[in-house]
């Protein structure tokens, strides 16, 4: 583990933190050729010239011309090859405001990007998302009282346009496509319900479906258990309030998170992360 860490560098955003969102223009390749790297924040990239093939935590992946991918904090990516004309836009979104985001606006899944981060778009499609962009960074470069709600408003019409074609993209995949509709629906449920039920056959039930093809269905659709999915969730709900409320204790987000004692939520964390609650915490704070 210690190596890995080692090896795998930060791609560090200077001032997100302060403005919550950062738009950069003309960025071409990958942060770091060959390297593997990490984001702490949520990257959302529009391929407008060329190709980049790359790794998406050991899955090759392919961002093209008209391309927008969505990729969530904490993921491993490298570079493989990337064309001269290569060329994106990156909306880049700070850990606090995407938590915002997802608790203040209408309903946000964005577990789904976990396992499939790129959506094709028509070249009308990228031309309406682009100008949405702009509008993205004209607002962030705005010195007046409600450039705040002005960006999560934009921000989350932004992620609606992403969501509709995504889900149209999935819709129109014959294969499997039966698997990514329960898994799209389980991913609605855990985030309505993670903090009461993190059993898996609760959400089998929900679903009518047995626990044991429940599990094999969403393994089918995405490459992993239905139980990894429920930790990842409440991992990741965790490493965002850990983070960013600094006026509630580790014992009361803990309780917030629908655990009974602070022992079974350590335990559950640090199975997901690698660190203790307290230990996240600290270094999070120390790097800020």
């Amino acid at each position: 583990m210690a190596s890995k860490e080692h090896s795998t560098r930060t791609f560090e955003v200077p001032g997100i933190d302060k403005q919550d969102v950062i738009v950069l223009h003309d960025y071409n390749g990958f942060p770091y050729y060959g390297q593997e790297f990490i984001s702490s924040n949520l990257v959302i990239s529009i391929v407008l010239n060329g190709k980049s093939i790359g790794f998406y935590d050991n899955q090759e992946v392919i961002f093209s011309k008209n391309n927008v991918s969505v990729v969530l904090p904490n993921h491993i990516c490298k570079e493989k090859e990337t064309t001269q004309d290569y060329e994106v836009v990156l909306v880049i979104i700070s850990p606090k405001f995407m938590y915002e985001i997802a608790q203040n606006t209408i309903h946000r899944n964005f577990i789904k990007y976990h396992y499939n981060p790129i959506t094709r778009l028509t070249i009308e499609e990228c031309q309406i998302m682009l100008r949405l962009v702009q509008s993205i960074d004209d607002v962030c470069n705005m010195d007046i009282p409600d450039r705040h709600d002005m960006l999560i408003n934009l921000i989350d019409v932004l992620f609606m346009m992403i969501n509709t074609h995504w889900m149209n993209q999935e819709n129109d995949k014959e294969q499997k496509s039966r698997s990514r509709e329960i898994f799209n629906q389980f991913c609605n449920l855990l985030t309505e319900h993670y903090k009461e039920f993190r059993e898996v056959a609760y959400y089998a039930e929900r679903l009518h479906i047995t626990p044991k093809h429940f599990s094999k269905v969403i393994y089918q659709a995405t490459g992993h258990t239905a139980s990894y999915w429920v930790e990842q969730h409440i991992a990741i709900q965790a490493q965002q309030m850990l983070r960013n409320r600094r006026d509630l204790t580790v014992s009361e987000i803990c309780y917030f998170l629908g655990f009974d004692d602070l022992p079974h939520f350590s335990r559950y964390f640090k199975r997901a992360t690698g660190l203790s609650p307290r230990q996240f915490r600290e270094k999070e704070w120390k790097g800020s």
